[in-house]
């Protein structure tokens, strides 16, 4: 049908457009996510420098070359230690308190200020601290991975096929309503659902409806776009 080619051809080149701008997007943006990261790094070796001085100067000797290669590392093994890591299990603190009672409590101390009823030297409040150090040092290793998964997400964002998706999106707009797995792949000729699905899921706006029979809707605010171009 002559209508129903030029809605395909409409939409493809509208998710061409978009599915250019969303790489370029997170292209730039892992782009500024790694300078950022790489800047967190340059920090946390400064600190490891300056910690490993102070710790071991007084008995290995002021070798600056040696506490710079510690550094070097050091880093390494973060990221080595954060993908090994829950980021739950670091953000779950536990104290123990110097009273009876087990409620923290804070209060001003005349002369001192505020202090509080938190036993330091526990072990389950030094294990907290030794968490908060961790996952410091870990912010580093994760605002570089972060930046290679926007890079992935560019490359996975050039790599899809439009025309299956656009066919998709085409079918979905002029049916405008929910549509099971199995109708779409038999009313779009030569589909690959393997690929196409996954990639309309990653794209947004197309909803994934499980109750019987599973199958995708367009979202009010994705149909209104694409009726905006074919109408």
């Amino acid at each position: 049908m002559p209508e129903a080619a030029d809605h395909l051809n409409l939409i493809f080149a509208w998710l061409t457009r978009e599915l250019r701008k969303r790489a370029a997007m997170n292209l730039l943006g892992g782009l500024a996510t790694l300078l950022a990261g790489l800047g967190v790094l340059v920090v946390t070796w400064a600190a490891v420098y300056m910690v490993s001085i102070f710790i071991l100067g007084p008995w290995i000797g002021y070798h600056h070359w040696i506490y710079s290669i510690a550094g070097l590392v050091f880093i390494p093994a973060l990221f080595w230690g954060n993908s090994r890591t829950s980021r739950e299990y670091l953000s779950e603190y536990s104290v123990s308190v110097g009273t009876v009672s087990q409620t923290v409590v804070n209060f001003y101390l005349p002369g001192v200020g505020v202090v509080s009823n938190i036993n330091p030297l526990a072990p389950e409040t030094v294990h907290t601290g030794l968490k908060m150090i961790t996952d410091c040092l870990y912010c580093g290793p994760r605002v570089v991975v972060a930046a290679f998964k926007m890079f992935a997400k560019s490359g996975r964002l050039r790599r899809f096929d439009s025309v299956g998706c656009a066919s998709v999106l085409t079918v979905l707009l002029a049916v405008g309503r929910k549509m099971s797995f199995q109708e779409v792949v038999d009313s779009i000729e030569g589909l690959n659902p393997v690929t196409v699905f996954p990639q309309l899921q990653e794209l947004g706006g197309v909803l994934f409806l499980q109750a019987d029979p599973p199958g995708l809707k367009l979202s009010q605010e994705l149909a209104e776009t694409l009726r905006s171009l074919t109408f």
